[in-house]
């Protein structure tokens, strides 16, 4: 599968070709409406202050979801380079909600230290998720 290289925010991010033309269509579209917008000299300045607000306000569904669908993606190769210990930690912790000092006990380490390699973790997936 061919994958594409566009910019997202301050980030270059690859994916697959068909999410990329739609992309590039939904840009051309974008900039079809603001062209469209500014021909029309009738509107008030509020009618156009108005449409900006619920352009910026709202966003696109169609959109929405295929963002969701990167960071998922983006995610599951985040969790693909994970440990065995780290990937067994977010598991029993948020989805098998088991305490901090259950995993300990599971581990042979202290709540406070689960709590500190939790973190730990947590904090270079966020990382690794805004690259």
């Amino acid at each position: 599968m061919g994958n594409t290289i566009v910019k997202y925010g301050e980030s270059e991010i690859s994916v697959s070709k068909e999410v990329a033309d739609f992309l590039e269509a939904d840009r051309k579209r974008q900039a079809a409406e603001g062209r469209s917008d500014r021909r029309h000299t009738s509107k008030s300045d509020s009618e156009t202050v108005l449409q900006t607000a619920h352009n910026t306000a709202f966003s696109d569904p169609t959109f929405d979801a295929v963002l969701k669908n990167l960071c998922f993606e983006k995610l599951q190769k985040i969790t693909c380079c994970l440990t065995d210990d780290e990937r067994i930690l977010i598991r029993r912790y948020f989805f098998e909600e088991r305490t901090m000092e259950q995993i300990g006990e599971e581990f042979g380490i202290s709540k406070m230290a689960v709590s500190k390699r939790l973190k730990k973790l947590l904090s270079r997936m966020r990382r690794l998720m805004e690259t």
